[in-house]
């Protein structure tokens, strides 16, 4: 069974923001969108940026380094140049708090190449 982490009070995140949050060592994004709650690995998987720092447009949040999208309700790329879909995270809350249980898969961030 999943364990399920505290992250935040339901009333922190507004409709249409996105937030990041550390859980066990990794990072967490968290948004509300048409009143549901959706969590995700908060890296892109084209190349290493935090895409919480990109914004909501809709239900899609931006790579703020290369503009790629991504769906929040379904973790799919929607744009070049992502290819590969972000881990989502199960979601609940209760007692207007917001728990995270983390996916076992992770963006596997790849070292920097070299130029030269």
């Amino acid at each position: 069974m999943a364990e399920f982490h505290k992250i935040a009070r339901a009333d922190e995140v507004a409709p249409g923001e996105v937030r990041q949050y550390t859980v066990e060592g990794r990072p967490v994004a968290l948004c509300s969108v048409d009143g549901e709650f959706h969590a995700f690995e908060d890296i892109c998987t084209h190349q290493f940026a935090h895409l919480s720092e990109g914004g909501l447009e809709g239900s899609e949040v931006k790579c703020p380094l290369h503009g790629a999208k991504f769906d929040v309700k379904t973790g799919q790329p929607k744009s070049l140049p992502a290819v590969k879909p972000v881990p989502k995270h199960e979601v609940k809350v209760e007692n207007g708090n917001v728990y995270v249980a983390l996916n076992e898969k992770r963006v596997k961030v790849g070292k920097k190449r070299r130029r030269g």
